[in-house]
């Protein structure tokens, strides 16, 4: 049998859109002979439709598609596609579901047993976090169904519901026990299919990749697991969709961070051609996420152009660079704010990155609008002593500069670019309203001495130097007072970000040494939760980003214990 693997984008909540591009690749595998295809999770729909699925008639517009593919599909190949239907039980509630559609017609053959957990809720080590929270919207299904299709018994399954092995992997999972992919072993079938949605996480496709193989060897079964390619606001899904012969050996891997269409013939077992390899560095697989994220978040929030305020310094640098690559350079603008505080340096820089990535560029110096300001709020201040430390005037120059971007992109018709870093993020320093605004968070979960990296391996990718030299060896500096430095504020990144990673991950109470620095640390992370609650959302890359994954209160007194 050949087996095509639909690795699409799908657009959430564009069922019409959806459909036809469905149409379209399973036209294109039935051309190279596939006899069956199959999408990832909730193609039709698109992932995480969230409150989408409460929306009048949004079900029933998802029922009107399968007609559509059944009648458009009746003389083949077989699809099998990810859709929500109506849940069994009287819930008013749907199920995400794996459908057939085949010879004019469409049926249930899989309901999803385990909605999505998250991050610390036995999750499969190394695996990217759930946050779909799809439980609040779906109801779980009983079992997954057998397709007999080509003389073939094939299992269906559906993302989580294969990740539950009694195994060195799995084996605290579920506390319930049940346990979908065995029962389809042991109701007897030639291979498993797995439709996933798995979102991409630093490290996670290795992980998974062996994960998977050990179930097809342990089974001895063929396995089929196809996998979205694309982005879904802060999501990023990586494609690599994977097949593998009873042995556990890969046959197959279809393209990271883009659609494809992966054919495999199991009776040749291959696929014609070697897999398609895996990024070959963490820097190339988080630069090619980043790329994806954000040109999917602009272009499926109906909009192409984006405006970056670039200051010269490192995060700025990668976000523009980002932009141009997910958008081109023709969508891009930079904008350059100097102050009084701005080095020559800075200013010089940041022009030489723009001309270096061919994009336009506007420049509007703060300075009158600071003195402007301090004007118009001498008499409001001056009811208030001024204490040390005070950073009133410093947020004000933020301030200005975020109220001048998001006014170039209201005229422009464009999305502002956060560009702000999980570091800074995570310590708080930042300026609520100033340099937090935008509309997505490109780095927002990049660590700086990440940034650096990512920064380093494009110059590297592209041969030459895109991003300027000077901008990775000078300090970094918000550079919003007289020789100001990050390392005033903070511990240097190199120290900072071993302690931040450390902090987000879940461990043992009590397993850490508690340093002062480490306390440091933690009393800012917490303190800044905030600030956070207001930003932008960030393209999430690693296991705890913050949001979803990062639970901690706003309103809150918890005292650190003292270090010696």
């Amino acid at each position: 049998m050949k087996i095509a693997l639909l690795q699409c984008n799908s657009v959430t909540g564009d069922v019409a859109g959806n459909t036809k591009h469905i149409l379209e690749v399973a036209r294109q595998a039935a051309a190279a002979g596939a006899e069956l295809c199959v999408t990832p999770e909730l193609a039709l729909c698109g992932v995480a439709p969230g409150h989408y699925l409460c929306a009048e008639d949004f079900a029933g517009g998802c029922r009107r598609a399968l007609d559509q593919l059944a009648a458009a599909l009746a003389q083949g190949p077989a699809l099998l596609v990810g859709a929500p239907v109506p849940s069994v039980y009287a819930s008013g509630l749907l199920s995400n579901a794996a459908v057939l559609v085949h010879k004019g017609g469409w049926q249930v053959v899989s309901r999803k047993v385990y909605q999505n957990l998250g991050q610390n809720q036995g999750q499969a080590p190394g695996a990217a976090p759930s946050q779909d929270e799809d439980a609040r919207y779906f109801d779980r299904g009983i079992s997954c169904g057998i397709v007999t299709l080509g003389g073939w018994r094939l299992g269906v399954v559906l993302c989580e519901d294969a990740l539950n092995e009694e195994s060195a992997f799995w084996k605290t999972r579920y506390a319930s026990g049940h346990n979908p992919l065995m029962e389809l072993v042991q109701r007897g079938v030639d291979a498993i299919v797995h439709m996933a949605a798995s979102p991409f996480c630093v490290g996670a496709q290795e992980a998974g990749e062996h994960m998977l193989s050990h179930v097809a060897a342990r089974h001895h079964v063929h396995l089929f697991s196809v996998n979205l390619a694309g982005g879904n606001d802060s999501r990023i899904y990586n494609g690599q969709s994977l097949a593998f012969d009873p042995t556990g050996q890969l046959l197959a891997r279809g393209k990271a961070f883009a659609e494809d269409v992966l054919v495999v013939d199991t009776a040749a077992n291959q696929n014609g051609k070697a897999p398609e390899p895996l990024c070959a560095s963490e820097e190339e697989a988080c630069w090619r996420a980043l790329v994806l994220g954000t040109g999917d978040f602009v272009r499926k929030c109906g909009l192409s152009r984006a405006i970056v305020a670039i200051s010269g310094g490192m995060d700025s640098a990668l976000v523009c660079s980002v932009a141009v690559e997910a958008l081109g350079a023709e969508n891009v603008t930079g904008v350059l704010l100097p102050s009084p505080h701005s080095s020559a340096g800075s200013v010089k820089d940041a022009a030489a990155l723009a001309a270096n990535l061919g994009i336009a560029t506007v420049a509007i110096p703060i300075g009158p609008l600071m003195d402007a300001f301090a004007a118009a709020l001498k008499p409001g201040l001056d009811l208030f002593p001024e204490l040390p430390g005070d950073v009133t005037f410093e947020n004000v120059q933020a301030r200005i500069r975020g109220t001048l971007i998001t006014s170039l992109a209201n005229r422009a018709q464009a999305l502002v670019l956060n560009t702000g870093n999980k570091s800074e993020g995570a310590m708080g320093y930042c300026t609520l309203y100033g340099d937090s605004v935008g509309a997505l968070a490109v780095i927002g979960d990049l660590t700086k001495t990440q940034v650096y990296a990512v920064g380093r391996w494009y110059n590297a990718h592209r041969g030459k130097e895109i991003i300027p030299e000077d901008i990775f060896t000078k300090a970094p500096s918000a550079e919003l007072r007289p020789g100001q430095k990050d390392s005033d504020s903070l511990l240097p990144y190199e120290e900072l970000d071993p302690i931040l990673e450390d902090l987000l991950l879940p461990s043992a109470p009590g397993s850490a040494q508690l340093t002062p620095q480490r306390m440091e640390v933690r009393r800012k992370l917490f303190a800044a939760e905030f600030k956070r609650r207001q930003e932008p959302l960030a393209l999430h890359l690693s296991r705890v980003p913050f949001g979803a994954a990062w639970q901690t209160p706003v309103a809150g007194r918890y005292r650190l214990p003292e270090t010696k």
